[in-house]
């Protein structure tokens, strides 16, 4: 689908959601659109970087933003975001059409309140702007639930628990990776020639970046919070597994002792007691003692307490 709203008397805003096959021939001759360069905003696996095409005069900006997508709630995808000639073109998915919304009213904001025309550059860097604020609530969640999963850990370490903690932990890897990809989009952009910026619009790409760095950090330091967690629970899980096997080989040579007893007095030779009326019980009373040996001798060596 595409639409188009007025920026100001010289620029347009063309907003593109997963362009059908003739809507893309009508972007690449219409808008004067190469099929390189298209190729890259529409494409969902694209990484965060800057792209241009000095020849076609095109400047394409690909910027990782969070997935709306309910299906998988903790990933990110690119969105691409196009100057050419008088034309802003926004590329976007069924889980990043929120996008379109965020820049209408970042459009319509600073129209209101501009005291000069509005700049296709502003825009870009106001949406840019509230897209890395979106990172902290995401960050900010998952610490939340990061929480909560641990208050049950406290108790018994579960499948399940631990299966939510792996989903925060790779949830918390697509967030860090978009915004490191970010940052680096934003750095590079900051230090470009090609880019002819006022000085309100340098400190607006400035605000921006300061926010995606507070976002990278704020990720970073959930992931080392949720690797420390789960390696905690991994050294409890271990210890429970020693224990586990420290009483079945307690329990295993136990049972070892009356099948040796009794082996030796169902041997057909004499032996002592053979004949009395307590044999059975003088049988049992050996095994006790025996039993009770091994124990004395595993404490006397701290196996218990190991």
């Amino acid at each position: 689908m595409i639409s188009e709203k007025k920026i100001n008397s010289q620029h347009t805003w063309v907003a593109i959601n997963q362009p059908t096959p003739s809507e893309i021939e009508k972007i690449i001759h219409h808008y004067h659109v190469t099929e390189e360069m298209l190729g890259y905003a529409v494409d969902p696996n694209e990484r965060a970087r800057i792209e241009t095409d000095r020849d076609a005069n095109i400047f394409l900006i690909i910027f990782d933003v969070l997935s709306k997508d309910i299906t998988d709630s903790g990933s990110t995808e690119p969105i691409g975001i196009m100057l050419v000639n008088d034309y802003i073109l926004t590329f976007t998915r069924t889980s990043t059409e929120f996008v379109e919304t965020i820049f209408n009213q970042q459009l319509t904001t600073a129209i209101e309140h501009a005291k000069t025309e509005v700049t296709p550059l502003t825009i870009i860097f106001r949406t840019l702007y509230r897209l890395s604020v979106q990172y902290f609530d995401a960050v900010t969640n998952i610490n939340r639930q990061r929480q909560q999963i641990q208050k049950t850990m406290i108790h018994h370490i579960s499948r399940h628990s631990i299966s939510d903690m792996l989903h925060l932990e790779t949830s918390l890897v697509y967030y860090l990776t978009s915004l490191k990809t970010n940052n680096a989009l934003l750095t590079s952009m900051n230090r470009m020639q090609d880019i002819q910026m006022t000085k309100d619009q340098h400190e607006q790409l400035e605000d921006v970046i300061v926010e995606s760095q507070q976002g990278e950090e704020m990720a970073q330091l959930a992931t080392d919070i949720i690797e420390r967690v789960a390696n905690a629970n991994s050294n409890i899980l271990d210890s429970d597994l020693n224990n586990t096997m420290k009483f079945l080989t307690v329990f295993s040579i136990v049972l070892a002792v009356p099948s040796i007893v009794f082996g030796f007095f169902g041997q057909n030779v004499l032996v002592p007691f053979q004949h009395s009326i307590v044999g059975w019980e003088v049988t049992i009373l050996i095994t006790i003692i025996l039993i009770l040996i091994v124990l004395l001798v595993l404490n006397f060596n701290n196996f218990f307490k190991k």
